[in-house]
């Protein structure tokens, strides 16, 4: 129509109604696909035009509000509206007209809203209104009343549960209280105990031992038979009750803290000798064999309080088991060994290896009576220090075993035995032109460790890190590695090591030189296929570990 008119040419009237109809319809079909949009969505939706009258709802928008039949209406003004809702609402005719020019304002002005409204029966609407491009404004309804309630109600369960809460932790403050009061009362009763233990143990010893050396002047001149059992009774009742009081003392200490461990490293099989030596006779009294298995394996520990749980062992197995025989051995395990004790005695019941380390616990069927029952539990508290733990398994009719599983370590060398080991095989011991790589942070250290190398002949690349190492070497393959195992940076020097390894595509040898004895340390050390030994270094033990990794690496 305006191409014509501009062109001057002259346009049928049945033109006119064509083009007029298509336009008809195509309005026709944008509201009917507005009109289904807005009736499908859950929210209440109602439109303004810029006059701020009504032009669009649905059916969702008429469910929310209570509107007489026909009040709702193309051209309705919003204001009527809102005035019909707020009068419900039994607010006042003052109040209406303030919200009422209110959100007309914002409506005028393009303003988003949004806010709730609580209405008298209960229920709570989430009223939200954005404007419309070119004028108008849109409203939505939700009704969030299920919402609110759901809210306030966690709101309640929250207060309830933190009023339990509090109330729960007021009681368990009170009995923490209580436990720390019930706790000091039994550390001040054990604390008594101990020092009562060790002063009547140290007072009554000293008569005991005296009446002991008279029993032996007088069974020096007990003639008849009678006479001598009576003194030899006398003597081995002494002796127990000197046992009693020894064996107390021992485990009061233990309680007490007062025992040290005097960790050291040594071969297993000086223990295993000595006991061999002490209960072979006794064992042969009692019509036993005693086997003793050697073993070739360097430990980390005690060697008196071990020897001693070993001894309590060994003690135990010849007093209960009547006949058969008695083996003493060792089980070698990953970075461990677990010094064992088999018997062919009786076995112990099931429900009862629960107990067997309690005090005074012990079992009728034993050779003698003169058992206390103290022997494990001073066992299990040496355990304990030591962190060494002890084994037990028993099969009733056929015997026990009883075993402790130890940390191994690497054998260490008197200078003497080095001087016969480098005579006897100059190939081995000679260190000469061995190239060495030393990394430690620490200067001192590095300065010692070329010095004692440099005595040894050996060729030795100095390194404070990795990274300093890697520069030093070039491309270079050391024949072994030491390195310490805190650097810096928080780095280690098992990690070092890897790194070096894989960047010269090698399996070096390495020794990892530490301070650290945690297990876990020496676990990790091994389980990547390297060597430790411990702060202070001694030349004899380096010289003797360097010499069988040489071997290792020859064979």
């Amino acid at each position: 129509m305006l191409e014509s008119t501009l062109t001057g040419r002259d346009m049928q009237i049945e033109d006119v109604v064509s083009i007029v109809d298509e336009a008809s319809q195509a309005m026709t079909f944008s509201r009917e696909l507005l009109q289904s949009a807005i009736e499908n969505i859950s929210l209440g939706v109602s439109v303004v035009n810029h006059q701020q009258q009504l032009v669009v709802w649905n059916h969702r928008y008429l469910e929310l509000f209570t509107y007489p039949k026909g009040f709702v209406r193309v051209g309705r003004p919003v204001e009527d509206l809102m005035r019909y809702n707020l009068t419900n609402a039994n607010l006042s005719a003052r109040r209406i007209d303030e919200i009422i020019a209110d959100r007309c304002s914002s409506m005028r002005e393009g303003q988003p809203m949004s806010y709730e409204r609580q209405r008298p029966d209960g229920t709570v609407l989430r009223v939200d209104g954005s404007p419309i491009p070119g004028g108008g404004y849109v409203t939505t309804f939700q009704d969030i009343t299920a919402m609110r309630r759901t809210e306030q109600a966690l709101k309640e369960t929250n207060i309830y549960l933190e009023q339990r809460v509090k109330e729960r932790t007021q009681e368990l403050q009170v009995i923490n209280e209580q436990m720390l009061k019930a706790k000091s009362v039994a550390e001040q009763a054990n604390q008594s105990k101990t020092r009562f233990l060790a002063s009547a143990s140290h007072d009554l010893l000293q008569p005991l031992n005296a009446a002991r050396l008279f029993t032996s002047a007088l069974a020096g001149k007990a003639d008849d038979g009678e006479m001598k059992d009576l003194v030899d009774h006398i003597d081995s009742s002494l002796g127990a009750a000197e046992e009693i009081i020894s064996t107390l003392l021992d485990i009061s200490k233990l309680d007490a803290g007062a025992l040290e461990p005097d960790i050291g490293v040594f071969p297993v099989n000086e223990i295993m000798r000595h006991l061999a030596t002490d209960f072979s006779a006794i064992a042969k009294d009692q019509n036993l064999e005693l086997h003793v298995v050697p073993s070739t394996v360097w430990i980390r520990s005690d060697a008196k309080l071990l020897r001693r749980v070993v001894q309590n062992f060994l003690s135990n197995a010849i007093r209960y088991t009547p006949e058969g025989k008695i083996l003493l051995g060792c089980r070698r395990l990953k970075g461990y060994i677990r010094i064992e004790v088999w018997d062919t005695g009786p076995g112990i019941p099931e429900d009862q290896l629960a107990h067997i380390f309690e005090e005074f616990r012990r079992f009728q069927h034993g050779r003698d009576k003169k058992g206390l029952g103290l022997g494990l539990a001073i066992v299990d508290r040496i355990s304990g220090m030591l962190n060494h733990p002890v084994s037990v398994h028993s099969v009733q009719g056929r015997g026990s075993v009883f075993g402790i599983t130890v940390p191994t370590a690497a054998p260490e060398q008197s200078e003497t035995a080095v001087a016969k080991a480098t005579s006897s095989s100059r190939r081995v011991s000679n260190l000469g032109g061995l190239h060495f790589l030393c990394i430690d942070n620490d200067p001192a250290i590095l300065q010692g460790m070329v010095a004692l190398l440099g005595n040894w002949k050996c060729d030795v690349t100095a390194a404070e890190s990795l990274e300093d190492a890697m520069e030093k070497l070039e491309g270079h393959k050391p024949d072994i590695i030491l390195a310490d195992y805190q650097l810096d940076d928080n780095k280690n020097g098992l990690d070092a090591m890897d790194s070096i390894r894989d960047a010269l595509s090698e399996d070096i040898p390495g020794i990892l030189i530490t301070g650290y004895m945690a297990p876990e340390v020496r676990e990790d050390a091994i389980d990547r296929g390297y060597q430790i030994l411990y702060k202070p270094v001694k030349p004899a033990a380096l010289r003797a570990l360097v010499n069988k990794l040489l071997k290792q690496k020859r064979s």
